[in-house]
């Protein structure tokens, strides 16, 4: 069984989703929204308050936690720190990898005659839900970083990061994947771009048997949404 965020890690990946710093309110308002955490309590605004506060470096509170996760940016207002201890890292700041072996399909759904991706990055998360679905993840073998995504373009869709986060929850079953870490955040790219190139495998296929133009993409994304679901939550698969 997959086990749940904690309040702490609920306004993590909250405060991350807002790409800013925030209030209380505001993180509460987030949490709700994407599903991170249910609060059986008439305070629920309290009770968030009060974990975030047992996180946040700086406060001196009873049962604080020794890892701090937040920072003060404000009277309070909440954002994510930026150092884990004496080890810098940046969430979200690391490049998403394609395979080269891939570059044909990638050029062939990216050009202007077929008019299906206007940018590689939606064909990447496309591509990632499709491998996703059909649970097919594939190891990307002699990667070329100089043609690495940024992941500030992935973050122009309103499903990212989380399909990145969902995924890599999913696959280890385990909440440490969720961790504002360099080491979490390496294994959810791996998730993610693994699925992504298996994704990619499965439209190099579908296309070799025939024109790979958006006619036969739109009838491909048919029979994959009407096939019977997988024993995997879906993730919804739309351009």
């Amino acid at each position: 069984m997959v086990e749940k965020p904690t309040i702490i890690e609920a306004a993590r990946i909250a405060l991350e989703r807002l790409g800013r710093a925030a209030s209380i309110s505001e993180i509460y308002d987030k949490i709700v929204e994407l599903g991170l955490y249910e609060f059986n309590t008439p305070v629920p605004e309290h009770v968030l308050r009060t974990q975030v506060r047992r996180a946040t470096f700086g406060i001196e509170v009873p049962e604080a936690v020794k890892r701090k996760v937040f920072a003060m940016a404000g009277d309070e207002i909440y954002e994510i720190m930026k150092d884990n201890g004496n080890k810098r890292f940046t969430v979200g700041m690391k490049r998403i990898h394609r395979a080269p072996d891939k570059k044909r399909i990638i050029e062939a759904l990216t050009s202007d005659g077929t008019a299906a991706f206007r940018e590689i990055w939606r064909l990447l998360l496309f591509a990632a839900t499709l491998g996703y679905k059909n649970g097919r993840r594939e190891p990307l073998i002699n990667t070329d970083s100089g043609d690495a995504i940024r992941q500030e373009l992935f973050g122009n869709s309103p499903a990212w990061p989380g399909i990145l986060y969902l995924m890599g929850l999913v696959e280890t079953g385990g909440i440490d994947v969720l961790m504002a870490s360099e080491d979490s955040e390496d294994l959810r790219i791996k998730v993610f771009e693994e699925y992504a190139n298996g994704g990619l495998a499965i439209l190099e296929e579908h296309f070799k048997a025939g024109n790979c133009n958006l006619d036969s993409l739109l009838n491909f994304i048919q029979a994959q949404t009407a096939e019977v679901q997988t024993k995997k939550p879906d993730l919804h698969i739309s351009i």
